[in-house]
């Protein structure tokens, strides 16, 4: 079974935090780091992502909103149900591949490998 968890960019800081997402409205999401501690965090709607239960070639945790190299090319992680996905010039579903994509930014602070 994976692990259900978030990330997003704090708005007081633009750091990342990442753990569980708690919603109060369109416009105010929360992540939780640590409940027992309170460390709870507000952060950019827009930079909200699901961890996808995979890592990249490097071990990385691959979230909704990264930018991957992937055999055709580059692509974002998206969700699509009942899966994730990597849209780009061509739709990949990570099948058993994933071990081999490399993250190399996401969409919130590499715009620009979208081009």
């Amino acid at each position: 079974m994976r692990e259900i968890k978030f990330r997003g960019k704090r708005i007081d800081n633009g750091e990342w935090v990442f753990g569980d997402l708690t919603r109060y409205s369109e416009e105010m999401s929360y992540i939780t780091v640590d409940l027992l501690e309170n460390e709870l965090h507000q952060v950019y709607t827009e930079t909200v992502g699901q961890y996808t239960g995979l890592k990249d070639k490097n071990d990385t945790e691959i979230y909704e909103g990264d930018v991957l190299k992937t055999y055709s090319g580059i692509g974002v992680v998206s969700y699509k149900e009942p899966s994730f996905v990597v849209s780009g010039e061509y739709q990949e579903v990570f099948a058993n591949c994933y071990d081999e994509f490399e993250i190399i930014g996401n969409i919130h602070e590499n715009p620009e490998l979208l081009k």
